[in-house]
């Protein structure tokens, strides 16, 4: 079986959704615009003004904290971000990302609500599928309304988080230990893996934008991400950065 038929069926499992099913649903030429987009967040810029706890690491002067998310159409719901043969995935910095070696960790889902009030565990660098904390999904800062629980100037009325249950990350394939490393993280890569939620992921707020991944670094950014997205008729679309084949949808901003 190709890896990417791999992935597929992953995807699937998680979804709940048979494989025969889910092949047997047609797409649609308004499916294959089900992803309006990646956006890039600069959601928080550290300019030496806020006294964060440095306990797991200090953040460089000027280091910016991006939020990477992925913005669908109302009622589709993302699968899956992946690297396979023929469509590497990979996110880059010049020089280094930050990792909190005492409360950050490798995904959203696993970062401690209680521990980032005033530390920079906030700023922690991760990947995801919808959740910021073990307690919140993540939204654009302008689309949150619920108010503030990191104590630092910038985000003081909105922390661009939303309290709800959240979604365990599931990965294959990756090595995460790169989500810890503080001194050598600067360059993720793979062809063989993803990361997944059960049961698909829609957005936090009607606009239907999902929380991929947290990333600071005083460095220049770069990434290229492949996709799997559910359609709400139940179907499958793969998004891909370069090289679609066969039923394969390129987005060029899945190149950054």
């Amino acid at each position: 079986m190709k890896v990417l038929s791999q992935i597929i069926v992953i995807s699937l499992v998680l979804s709940g959704i048979s494989l025969r099913a889910q092949m047997k649903k047609e797409i649609t030429e308004a499916d294959k615009s089900g992803l309006e987009g990646i956006i890039i967040e600069k959601y928080y810029i550290n300019d030496g003004s806020d006294a964060l706890d440095t306990t797991g690491g200090a953040l460089p002067n000027g280091a910016v904290t991006y939020r990477i998310y992925v913005d669908m159409k109302p009622e589709y719901k993302l699968q899956a971000v992946y690297g396979v043969p023929n469509h590497d995935l990979y996110i880059k910095t010049s020089t280094r990302f930050f990792n909190n070696t005492k409360w950050g960790d490798i995904s959203g889902d696993k970062i401690d609500d209680k521990k980032i009030g005033n530390s920079t565990a906030a700023f922690d660098s991760w990947i995801t599928i919808g959740a910021a904390t073990d307690e919140h999904n993540g939204v654009l800062k302008t689309e949150d309304t619920d108010g503030s629980i990191i104590k630092c100037v910038s985000l003081a009325k909105a922390d661009g988080m939303i309290a709800t249950k959240i979604k365990p990350i599931t990965f294959f394939g990756f090595d995460l230990g790169f989500f810890n490393n503080p001194t050598a993280a600067s360059s993720f890569t793979g062809n063989n893996g993803s990361w997944a939620v059960f049961g698909n992921m829609k957005g936090a707020t009607n606009e239907n934008k999902v929380l991929i991944a947290q990333l600071t670094t005083d460095g220049t950014l770069s990434f290229q991400l492949n996709l799997q997205m559910g359609t709400p008729t139940g179907g499958i679309l793969n998004y891909v950065a370069k090289n679609p084949q066969e039923n394969e949808i390129q987005n060029s901003s899945l190149v950054h």
